[in-house]
């Protein structure tokens, strides 16, 4: 441990900081920790309790965005650039609220972490964006899908059986399980 500088401490006022530089465990939450190296701190001699710099607590912040795959501010302008909108618009598009891009862009929040993994699935793949944006899923319509389950087939194929849906449902069962037969032989 290096020893520096001494202040007094914010917490309880009775006593000195003694600034030192040490190893960090820092809580990142669902009772993980990991363990930042040569991070220079003031202790209280009399309450013990730990004060961080601003370029210290920078320092962790970056290991602990480091650790989690963070995307950094910088990655996020650049992903909102590629597709050519603006902050409220990406939020937008994304179903977020109005101003969280923009919270994440300066640094005043973090995209989660599965938030950060979609962000790059949606650089990777900028169609993907535009369907998302678009409600590409509007477009379909849902029920004309359903009907071509082999349920609704065979409803529409034999209206008598569809009277019994649990006989209905069997059959469809065993049809089902028959090509499964038929198809996984060699």
């Amino acid at each position: 441990m290096k020893e520096s500088k001494i202040t007094t401490c914010p917490f309880c006022g009775k006593s000195s900081l003694r600034t030192i530089k040490q190893e960090y465990v820092a809580d990142i939450g669902e009772g993980q920790k990991i363990r930042i190296p040569d991070i220079e701190m003031g202790v209280c001699m009399e309450c013990g309790e730990e004060v961080l710099s601003l370029e210290s607590a920078r320092a962790v912040d970056a290991a602990i965005s480091d650790h989690n795959e963070r995307l950094t501010s910088r990655e996020l302008q650049d992903i909102r650039e590629q597709f050519g909108v603006d902050q409220t618009e990406i939020s937008e598009a994304l179903g977020l609220g109005g101003k969280t891009f923009h919270r994440w862009e300066k640094g005043s929040q973090y995209p989660s972490r599965s938030m950060g993994y979609y962000l790059r699935v949606l650089r990777e793949f900028p169609y993907a964006f535009e369907w998302l944006r678009s409600r590409g899923w509007r477009g379909r319509n849902r029920l004309a899908e359903i009907e071509k389950s082999p349920l609704a087939e065979m409803r529409h194929r034999y209206p008598e059986l569809a009277k019994h849906p649990g006989r209905l449902n069997a059959l469809t069962t065993t049809r089902f399980n028959a090509a499964l037969i038929l198809f996984s032989r060699k």
